[in-house]
């Protein structure tokens, strides 16, 4: 058996994150947000595909405030058995001078109150948000074939298979209520405030394609989603920030969309979430994070281990043991990639994805830290903003200090970033266990940053929650990577872009890992140059896809050495229209698109 360089006693110092990590005390799921029961909370339930799952307008995620165990992310819908307890979104960052960094946002503890900020803050006065009360800063939900055009006869046998058995476990609504509301959340869609929608045609069947949103003709939602729910929220109540973080107000309004799709496949088993930040402090906000935190728990609780990937941006949990409990021996894992990370300025052929569009000369920055937390009882007294900034910054909670790779003793920000799937023998990396550390429960911290937002600025980050599942508890950590590489192909044709990557560069000049770069020219006919870079010897696959998936040309084949790499592809015979090229070399996978004009 591998034995560890690194004992105990020392983890105790690098994992822990103390109860401030989760914004205040907690035993296994005995948790109870002292500020939300004095908000307008409310939590609707998201359910158009294969997931069950509850979100609230406070910030809170994957938490399901009707059962007696509070956990969220149901999977497979309809069995009762689910695989996260809560998530949310945190951010730090200096702001105003302060010499310790302010933090905010949703944990365990919500620092956010539902509704906008209606007056923005200046060098010296907070902003102010809205009266949270106020009905009208609920969190919404719609779906495009629950419209005021089509009467509750129409579609109540879709309520009735689609909707009631699931929410009717937990809340006591019957079909026309159902409706009633998804009627009520169409004609008051709060597009002025910032909430997404599609328009429609006119009664002249002319489409409409200017103007305020018009219940009448347009479709409120994510565009093309099958589901979409919506709120706003903001950090404006001190009581509500010095409560969670002990730190001051910033001045973020957040705006939170969350979709799905009813479809077979990845799709079907993955939740959207999107989170707009719009500083109306006045004033510029420092070397900012943000951290999509997760507790998941599949099944039960206490016999979890966690990983990330850092070639997918992926956090994920699975099972420690071969039996589960609730799920048996069919073990999901649950997986949190980034999708799309906030922008930060790039070079001038650089393009990010935004808002489901495109922003030039920027890039998306990638998961930059992944920290873990382990059940051992030791506390430090650590302020909570500056426990929470320092595993932003991918150090430990307690002291600041690096994190040590007990498998390499090298310094690193990324805990856990072995391959689970692999022996657990310290040759796949540091994986969860190889330290002693048996299954319990797991959670984590993903970040993405640093950035900086100066006052007005809009910051997005995207995130898609999403399962595995496999024929046992490891093959369900291969299914949700394959399944994550599908979403991460189908978000980017969204936006229009491939994954813009941040690129880490090692000493030889080479990148730290394989990087896979955007075509040149794009748009091109017929002929353009597609470059990648390896950082290790490599089996090497490199092949060109329709937008249907189906394959048109494999460029490599072979196994090739470090270095940088061209490759020309020439689509003569192809019809003009959208291609997706993909690298695999080793475990890294990525796809990029490319357009081909005539």
């Amino acid at each position: 058996m591998w034995t560890p360089r690194l004992g105990l006693p020392s983890l105790c110092l690098l994992f822990v994150l103390s109860s401030f990590a989760a914004g205040g005390t907690r035993g296994e799921h005995s948790v109870t947000s002292r500020w939300q029961i004095a908000i307008n909370d409310l939590y609707r339930p998201f359910l158009i595909n294969k997931v069950f799952n509850y979100f609230g307008n406070n910030g809170g995620g994957s938490y399901n405030p009707f059962s007696t165990s509070n956990e969220g992310f149901e999977f497979p819908k309809g069995t009762g058995k689910t695989c996260v307890y809560e998530d949310g979104v945190v951010w730090g960052g200096y702001h105003k001078g302060r010499t310790d960094p302010k933090v905010g946002g949703s944990a365990y503890l919500h620092g956010l109150q539902a509704g906008p900020i209606i007056q923005y803050g200046t060098a010296t006065s907070d902003p102010i948000g809205d009266d949270p009360a106020n009905p009208s800063n609920r969190i919404y939900r719609v779906r495009p074939d629950m419209s005021p055009r089509t009467p509750f006869a129409a579609i109540q046998s879709i309520i009735a298979a689609e909707e009631l058995p699931f929410i009717s476990r937990y809340e006591g609504y019957t079909e026309q209520e159902i409706y009633d509301q998804y009627i009520k959340d169409w004609n008051e869609w709060p597009a002025d405030l910032g909430a997404p929608f599609v328009y429609g045609k006119d009664s002249n069947n002319v489409q409409r394609n200017a103007g305020p949103y018009d219940p009448q003709y347009d479709i409120p939602g994510q565009p093309g989603a099958d589901q979409t729910l919506w709120y706003v929220a903001n950090d404006c109540n001190i009581v509500g920030t010095m409560d969670v973080w002990a730190s001051p107000v910033i001045g973020l309004e957040m705006q939170r969309t969350i979709w799905g799709y009813n479809r077979t496949g990845a799709l079907g088993q993955t939740i959207f979430l999107s989170t707009l930040l719009i500083n109306k402090s006045g004033a510029k906000i420092d070397s900012m994070f943000l951290v999509q935190w997760a507790d998941p728990d599949v099944g039960v609780a206490n016999n979890d281990y966690a990983g990330c990937d850092t070639s997918r941006d992926l956090g994920f949990d699975y099972n420690g043991t071969a039996t589960d409990t609730v799920y048996g021996t069919s073990i999901p894992a649950v997986g949190y990639d980034i999708v799309q990370g906030p922008i930060a300025p790039g070079a001038p052929d650089d393009t990010a994805g935004f808002r489901l569009g495109k922003r030039p000369g920027y890039r998306n920055l990638r998961m930059s830290a992944f920290v873990f937390y382990v059940p051992i009882p030791v506390y430090e007294e650590v302020a909570p903003e500056i426990l929470w900034y320092r595993l932003m910054n991918g150090t430990t909670g307690a002291t600041g200090s690096p994190i040590i790779d007990p498998t390499t003793m090298n310094t690193t920000k990324f805990c856990l970033s072995g391959d689970p799937v692999q022996a657990q023998d310290g040759s796949a990396g540091w994986v969860d266990g190889i330290l002693g550390l048996v299954p319990s429960d797991r959670r984590f911290y993903m970040t993405s940053g640093p950035f900086t937002m100066a006052a007005g600025d809009t910051q997005e980050m995207v995130v898609a929650l999403t399962v595995g599942l496999g024929t046992d508890y490891l093959s369900s950590i291969t299914a949700l990577r394959s399944a994550d590489d599908s979403v991460q192909r189908f978000y980017d044709s969204l936006t229009g872009t491939g994954s813009v990557l941040t690129v880490a560069v090692a000493p030889d000049g080479l990148p730290s890992t394989p990087q896979l770069l955007q075509n040149y020219p794009n748009p091109f006919n017929p002929t353009t140059a597609i470059r990648y870079q390896l950082s290790a010897v490599s089996d090497v696959k490199l092949v060109v896809y329709d937008i249907l998936g189906r394959e048109v040309a494999e460029l490599v084949n072979e196994r090739k050495a470090p270095g940088s790499y061209e490759v020309r592809f020439d689509a003569t015979g192809l019809a003009s229209g959208i291609y997706l090229y993909r690298l695999t070399a080793g475990s890294f996978v990525r796809v990029r698109k490319m357009v081909l004009v005539r």
